[in-house]
């Protein structure tokens, strides 16, 4: 499966994700955090040690599971995964630049770069990482037998 093909389960991925980590900050936030009045603005809220909580929760949310399986939740559920360029396992190091350029920079931009990359429709974090997603399943290269064709594709080949 091409890069490209992917691009429609990323996104849906993505947008779990998200869903996901928006429910972990309403956990976390209601449990950290000053009480402060209806009024206050949100950045009288938290402490920096609270900012810095919230950091490191949105971060370790895509990095840690992204380093030891491949996936997040999100690509879990639609079935693709982070890899090497190479097809080997993305591992500590490259997931953590991976994940660094996402909460730096790729929120803001990463949209824009996915759709010019061409057909690796690759974010700014795969680019620095040197690494991509695909297909969970059924790579080319891997040894499993493809589907048998349909019986449309069948009689489509013998009208022929």
């Amino acid at each position: 499966m091409q890069q490209s093909d992917v691009l429609g389960r990323r996104i849906g991925a993505a947008i779990i994700d998200i869903g996901i980590v928006f429910v972990l900050l309403l956990l976390l936030g209601s449990l950290i955090g000053s009480e402060v009045g209806p009024d206050a603005p949100d950045s009288t809220r938290f402490s920096d040690l609270d900012r810095l909580a919230i950091l490191c929760l949105v971060f370790g949310y895509y990095w840690i599971p992204e380093a030891l399986w491949g996936q997040t939740a999100g690509k879990r559920v639609l079935d693709i995964r982070v890899e090497r360029v190479d097809g080997s396992k993305a591992g500590f190091g490259a997931t953590f630049v991976r994940t660094l350029v996402l909460v730096l920079i790729d929120w803001l931009v990463g949209l824009i770069v996915v759709l010019v990359t061409g057909e690796r429709r690759a974010r700014l974090g795969d680019l620095a990482a040197k690494t991509r997603v695909v297909a969970a399943h059924g790579r080319p290269g891997d040894d499993q037998p493809k589907p048998p064709p349909s019986d449309e594709d069948v009689l489509t080949q013998i009208m022929r």
